[in-house]
């Protein structure tokens, strides 16, 4: 079997770390280690001559395995752990009569035995567990004392004494290292999980105050300039033309506004507890295009930029409609924003095994790539188009996330000068 199998077993017998509760992992952890260990000992207590020991090895092994399974497999955690202890604290009181009391290695036994036991029960419940055992070994010292004939030595020989303490002893230390071991991993994973949840709202935070930045700067400056042009309409006498053209910027700045807000709005519902719903279905890219273009076309007229479009109409995708045509619209906006009058956005697709790619480019500004590392980000800082239209920094940002949602992915190459390319990679619909 390879590492990667063992681990994998391991796992399983254990129980996995997601699902399983640190006191359960110890306990199945050390309940092997017994029912591979007490055969062994079995062994080695014939071999030095305490057979008698053998007979209560066989009960523990028993136990032990019944209790593995109660706890593991039927999920009675509690249950076992009740019976582990007082059955332990029994089978080891006989233990030490039968294994020569004081001079044996019981006393061994019964501080692993607490050690154990205060490792998988709740906190309230071990002190109790401590007594109990600190009661259980002061007796059984105390009847030694004034009546030693009652233990008798078992062992047959020197070498048989000091092979039962050292055995015992390594079984003791292992036993205490696997315990350690995993209160260990479980502070260092607890510590990971406080840095990490420390971080998430460090970064949930930045996004609040950015997101309040937004609100305060960027919806402020076009709502000031719907005021300014609504106190003009009413404080002044002017021509129909200029009437006209304070209407077209009155008609401008509220459509931006309402984008902004839109964004804003679909972002904020995207960070919420739940999220908002992703309705993957068969998609035409050419539909969802001529959709969206058709809703950019008098903007883009505005500017006079020629908007064309070539797209399969047989590339058909899987997404969400609702957040394809967001994400869709907000660089189509993106790209008649920073392109500048006279120039062109075209349009295209491609198709690739596994995805439909859709490609929007521009000839516009184009972006620096030290300013391209933070366009999909919270980072991002909105900038002025090439007439002056104001955007919100949210954009590109909810363009990433949604397409991600939809199991997306979304690119960019853009040259300072010579205009950007943006590229959607959906999967394609298998028919």
């Amino acid at each position: 079997m390879t590492i990667s199998a063992l681990r994998n077993f391991h796992t399983k017998l254990i129980g996995p770390v997601d699902a399983t509760s640190i006191q359960a992992r110890i306990f199945h952890e050390v309940s092997l280690l017994g029912i591979i260990a007490i055969p062994i000992s079995l062994i080695v207590n014939l071999f030095i001559g305490v057979p008698y020991v053998n007979g209560l090895l066989a009960v523990t092994f028993l136990c032990i395995s019944g209790l593995y399974y109660n706890s593991r497999y039927l999920g009675n955690l509690k249950s076992s752990v009740f019976i582990f202890t007082v059955t332990s604290n029994l089978l080891l009181t006989v233990n030490y009569c039968f294994n020569s009391g004081i001079a044996g290695p019981t006393l061994l036994l019964f501080l692993l035995s607490v050690v154990f036991t205060v490792a998988v029960s709740p906190s309230r419940k071990s002190l109790f567990w401590i007594i109990l055992n600190a009661c259980f070994v002061a007796v059984m010292l105390y009847v030694e004392y004034i009546n030693p004939k009652l233990i008798k030595n078992t062992y047959a020989n020197r070498e048989g004494f000091f092979v039962d303490t050292y055995t015992s002893y390594l079984a003791v230390i292992a036993c205490i290292i696997i315990i350690l071991s995993y209160l260990v991993k479980s502070q260092e994973r607890e510590k990971m999980k406080a840095i990490n949840a420390s971080k998430a709202l460090r970064e949930a935070n930045d996004s609040k105050t950015k997101l309040l930045s937004i609100l305060s700067h960027d919806l402020r400056s076009p709502l000031n300039s719907i005021q300014t042009f609504l106190e003009i309409l009413v404080d002044f006498d002017l021509e129909e033309e200029e009437r006209k053209a304070i209407n077209r910027n009155l008609l401008k700045e509220t459509k931006s506004t309402q984008n902004m807000l839109f964004n804003l709005l679909s972002w904020t519902k995207a960070q919420m507890e739940g999220g908002m719903k992703v309705d993957p279905v068969a998609v035409s890219y050419y539909e969802v295009m001529d959709l969206c273009i058709e809703g950019q076309r008098s903007a883009a007229t505005e500017k006079t930029i020629d908007l064309h479009s070539e797209i399969d109409r047989e590339l058909i995708i899987v997404a969400d409609l609702d957040m394809l045509k967001l994400v869709v619209r907000n660089i189509l906006n993106n790209a008649i924003k920073f392109t500048k009058p006279g120039g062109r956005i075209s349009v295209s697709s491609e198709r690739t095994e596994t995805h439909g790619v859709l490609i929007i480019t521009d000839d516009g500004i184009g972006i620096d790539e030290r300013k391209a590392e933070n366009l999909f980000t919270m980072n991002s800082v909105s900038t002025y188009g090439t007439s002056n239209e104001k955007g919100v920094g949210l954009g590109l940002l909810l363009c990433k996330e949604f397409t991600e949602m939809q199991g997306g992915r979304i690119a960019l190459k853009s040259t300072p000068g010579e205009g950007t390319s943006f590229y959607l990679h959906f999967p394609l619909h298998q028919q």
